[in-house]
């Protein structure tokens, strides 16, 4: 039987007067985050459309592949990720229309992601308990399947995208983004607000979709309608880079977390989640808050991986090992000053 006893978590102790200065939120930073995000969409959409219908077809094929890129870092893995935390605004109004206008164009359900990422947060990688993120081989990552879907059409993730909505839509709320045992039970109220969402979304898209069609207007489809599924590999693997490769059912984020340093760009695009432990540790803390609030507990922390391309090749690393013992584990390298880790 599972377990519903909540988890003594391992946390960093912080003054709470310091706590209380970078958990603090601003509309203001919100909006040069989600707004410049917005800005960035738009602009690359109306370039892809220009060379479109300039009839410029090389220019628009890079453009196009660079709106997808960049498109990607809008939905879980980046923008709506965040935003589910409700602390990139001050305004709660705010911070709900830039959720669920990114989930929306990413093809999220922002009722469901933000019910599993909740438990995400709670039960961090702990087997059979979070169901958001399940701890496998790398190889189960980082294949050569992958590899071709993420840098070309993701066709895996948009049939499991578009079956899960159109199920939704239809009532079923069982279906799921990312399992097969479902998030909410039959008499949680948030399954027909869940269900609700997906109607209005599909309804929204496929009337856009009668536009772009009418009007010949091709490419659109393509930015506007399925772009987050092209091009993902970038995202993908910042994703990767969360908690692959490292143990489970540990009360210590500190285990089942990476943290790696990024350039300012690349920081940017993924929210300051390369931070990711110090995130899990104090959810609280909005992002454009998070690499000063990192400095307070560093102290604490395992050593940060040097930067993207040093923790992909650390993953790489995992892999071989695991494939000469399969129950291997990467166990992070811990200043002096860390507390010891907690397994138990």
């Amino acid at each position: 039987m599972m377990s519903t006893q909540p988890i003594d978590w391992y946390r960093t102790p912080v003054d709470k007067e310091v706590l209380r200065r970078f958990t603090r939120k601003s509309d203001l930073k919100g909006l040069l985050q989600a707004g410049s995000f917005l800005l960035v969409y738009a602009a690359t959409t109306a370039a892809g459309f220009y060379f479109f219908r300039q009839r410029q077809w090389l220019p628009m094929v890079v453009v196009c592949y660079l709106h997808a890129v960049f498109f990607n870092f809008l939905s879980m893995a980046a923008a709506v990720h965040e935003l589910s935390h409700g602390t990139v605004f001050r305004s709660r109004a705010l911070n709900e229309l830039f959720y669920y206008l990114f989930s929306f164009l990413t093809w999220n359900n922002p009722v469901h992601f933000r019910a599993s990422h909740l438990l995400h947060h709670q039960l961090t990688v702990h087997r059979g308990r979070d169901k958001e993120v399940i701890q496998g081989p790398v190889a189960e990552r980082l294949n050569w399947v992958n590899y071709l879907c993420w840098f070309t059409f993701d066709a895996l993730a948009f049939v499991k995208f578009m079956a899960t909505n159109l199920r939704h839509a239809a009532g079923k709320w069982e279906a799921d983004f990312f399992f097969w045992d479902p998030l909410l039970t039959p008499d949680d109220p948030r399954r027909r607000a869940m269900c609700a969402w997906a109607r209005v979304a599909l309804v929204a898209h496929l009337l856009l979709l009668g536009v772009f069609i009418y009007f010949r207007l091709w490419v659109l489809i393509y930015l506007v309608s399925f772009g987050s599924f092209f091009a993902s590999f970038l995202a993908k693997f910042c994703g990767a880079l969360q908690h692959t490769g490292l143990g489970q059912s540990a009360p210590d984020w500190r285990l089942v977390c990476h943290t790696v340093r990024f350039g300012p760009l690349l920081r940017y695009l993924y929210w300051n989640m390369n931070l990711h432990a110090t995130h899990h540790m104090y959810a609280a803390v909005p992002c454009y808050n998070l690499p000063r609030f990192h400095e307070e507990v560093r102290h604490d922390l395992a050593v940060a991986q040097p930067g993207f391309l040093a923790a992909m090749g650390l993953l790489l690393r995992i892999k071989r090992k695991q494939r000469e013992d399969p129950e291997y584990i990467h166990v992070p390298e811990f200043p002096a000053t860390a507390a010891p880790p907690r397994w138990k």
